[in-house]
Parts: C-alpha cells; structure tokens; sequence
C-alpha cells in the first residue's frame, strides 16, 4: 500500500526542494523552526504529480491522500545516524507536547490513519507505518508522548543521498511576510 506513495510523488524532485530547506540555516534559528516542515510540506504539494495529495494542516495529521490521513514528522536524522548515515534500530519521534495536553493524560489522543517519517540528512528517507504501530511504541513523557518504533516495522518507499543544494531561495519566514503584505498593498 505504501508504496504507491511513489507513483503519486516525484520523491527526486522532494529530495532536492528538502535539500534546499535542510541547507537553509535560517530554517533552524530557535524563531524560525516552526516553517521548516511548512517548507518541506510545500515542496511534497509540488512534487505531488497525481495531484491527490491534499496538504490540509490540521491538528490531528498534515496530509490527506488515497491512503488517508497521514501525519508527517520530519528530522535531520530520526532514521540514521548524522556522520556515517548508519540506519538507527529504533525509530524516536516526538508525536505531542505537552502544550496539546494535559499532564495527566495517558493516551495519545491523535486522529490519523498513518504516519510518514522524512528522514532529511543526511539521508532523504520517506517512511510510513500505520496509527496503531506508533501507538503501541508509544512512551508518555512529562512533556509529551514518545514512540519509539523499531525499524523492522517501518515500510521504507524511498530512500537517497540527501542532494546538496546552494539555494538562492530566501527562506527567511519575515521577508516573505514582509513582500507578501507589500504586494497586498500595505
């Protein structure tokens, strides 16, 4: 099932426009954090070349397609390691803060039908499993929730060298605000 996510996505096209966000070190200012995954989730809407991906960004998941709903979580190396992309034997994702829930919650309490891990560098990996696979490797913290999947559980649909890009694209979140209310007319 998942990998007919690759007949729907150009995943070289994605490969290269993350490789531009994850080289883009405005992106990883404390301030500016928040638009990386807006960035990388722009660029999957782009390279959707069936056009049945549905960037919807909702509480619960970010993507809508044929498979359902998906949550994207994104990293510089959730699946391998940074120096000698090594793949990782367990998969660690943070699927909620605590500012989404109380102290005292026990479950989750996400809606999404499966969860894609984008593994950015320094390997672009793309993988999925489904809702009650992260649900079950899930660990509550005090400040969240935790899974931690193993790999073995995980469907890789593609996997590549990160492609080095040196961008000329202006990712700084203020700028594009800025152009975006002057060609409002502000």
């Amino acid at each position: 099932m998942y990998k007919e996510f690759t007949q729907w996505v150009d995943c070289d096209k994605w490969n290269t426009i993350c490789g531009n966000v994850f080289n883009a070190k405005i992106l990883n200012q404390s301030s500016n954090r928040w638009a990386k995954e807006k960035w990388i989730l722009s660029g999957l809407q782009l390279s959707n070349t069936t056009n049945n991906i549905d960037w919807v960004d909702c509480y619960d998941y970010d993507i809508t397609c044929p498979i359902g709903t998906v949550e994207v979580k994104t990293g510089n190396n959730p699946m391998f390691s940074a120096k000698r992309a090594k793949p990782k034997d367990v998969v660690k994702l943070k699927l909620k803060n605590i500012y989404e829930s109380s102290y005292d919650r026990t479950t989750l309490d996400k809606v999404f039908d499966h969860l894609m891990i984008v593994n950015l560098s320094p390997v672009f990996c793309i993988a999925f499993c489904d809702y009650a696979t992260a649900e079950r490797h899930l660990v509550q913290l005090k400040d969240g929730f935790l899974t931690q999947i193993p790999k073995e559980e995980l469907t890789i649909v593609y996997k590549a060298l990160t492609k080095d890009a040196n961008s000329t694209i202006n990712f700084d979140p203020k700028s594009v605000i800025l152009n975006q209310l002057k060609e409002a007319g502000f």
